[in-house]
């Protein structure tokens, strides 16, 4: 049940986050960025909580540590990219294409850990029987 609804926060949260970073991106601002920044905050916390359940999984150390990094990563970069390259430089873009890839990148680990918890559940259930 945690895992079912933690990957429905981490989906709803990066949707709608992509999509408000992607229209401020290409000047449409709707005055969103504190929305943007919690919701990225959401899919990190997600993220985070999948690979702490993926830690107490069979064979899912690597996993679970790739999304709690992957986390890191995305959290330390969407609250430093204005500093790494200011906005009005020319070469801002670079940081945006990088904090957009790591994003999906955590949709990705996020709906991969939720595969793989919902096959072992099923050979689990299919071993009781």
């Amino acid at each position: 049940m945690l895992v079912r609804i933690t990957i429905n926060v981490l989906r709803v949260a990066a949707v709608l986050a992509l999509i408000l970073g992607v229209l401020d991106w290409v000047g449409y601002p709707l005055g969103s960025i504190l929305i943007h920044m919690f919701l990225g905050f959401l899919v990190v916390i997600s993220l985070w909580i999948l690979g702490g359940v993926m830690l107490t999984r069979e064979n899912g150390a690597g996993l679970g540590i790739g999304a709690i990094v992957l986390g890191l990563l995305v959290l330390a970069l969407g609250l430093a990219q204005k500093q790494i390259l200011p906005d009005p430089s020319p070469a801002h873009w670079v940081i945006q294409v990088i904090h957009l890839l790591f994003g999906l990148s955590a949709i990705g680990i996020g709906e991969m850990i939720g595969g793989r918890i919902r096959r072992q559940q099923r050979v689990a259930t299919m071993q009781t029987r």
